[in-house]
C-alpha cells in the first residue's frame, strides 16, 4: 500500500506518523512545497541559545520518504 500525503508540516507530520504507526510496511511519499518539513519547534529556544549548534538536529526522519517542491 502507498500513501500521499500533501503539505509536510503539522498536519502532514501528524498523518505520517500516524500511518506509520498503523503499518511499518505502507510506503509513505510527503509532498512539501516549503524547504523545511515539520521540525521540533519546543527545541527552538535551544538552537538558538547554543546549545543545539546544528539546525538540522531538531529535524528527525523516519521511514518517509519526502519530496520537497517550488
Amino acid at each position: 500500500m502507498k500513501i500521499v500525503i500533501v503539505g509536510g508540516v503539522a498536519g502532514g507530520a501528524s498523518a505520517a506518523a500516524r500511518a506509520r504507526r498503523l503499518s511499518e510496511d505502507v510506503s509513505i511519499v510527503v509532498f512539501e512545497r516549503g524547504s523545511d518539513v515539520s521540525f521540533a519547534n519546543c527545541g527552538l529556544p535551544y538552537h538558538i541559545g547554543g546549545n543545539i549548534p546544528l539546525r538540522q538536529s531538531l529535524i528527525r526522519k523516519r521511514a518517509v520518504r519526502t519530496v520537497l517542491t517550488k
